[in-house]
C-alpha cells in the first residue's frame, strides 16, 4: 500500500486511474490550495442480509435420508 498526492488538476484528468489504485488499497490525498483536502478511499462491498426461509419449498430431501447404510458401503474400503 502507497499514498500518492496528486492535485486538483491531476486528479480531475486521471479519476478513473486513481479510482483503480484506491480499489487496490493505495491511499490517494488530492490537494488544493498546498493542502490537503480530500483522500480518496475505496467503498466495501455491501454484504446481503440473510433471508430466514429463502429456500423454503425449494430443496427437497429423499425419504430414505435418515436409514443406514448398507454393511456393503462400510465395509468396500473405498472412500
Amino acid at each position: 500500500m502507497s499514498a500518492k498526492y496528486v492535485t486538483l488538476a491531476d486528479a480531475n484528468g486521471h479519476l478513473a486511474e486513481l479510482m483503480e489504485a484506491a480499489r487496490r488499497g493505495d491511499e490517494i490525498f488530492i490537494e488544493a490550495g498546498n493542502h490537503t483536502q480530500v483522500k480518496l478511499v475505496a467503498v466495501a462491498p455491501v454484504r446481503q442480509a440473510r433471508v430466514l426461509g429463502a429456500y423454503r419449498g425449494k430443496l427437497h430431501m429423499r425419504a430414505d435420508f435418515n436409514a443406514p447404510l448398507p454393511d456393503d458401503f462400510w465395509l468396500s474400503g473405498q472412500p
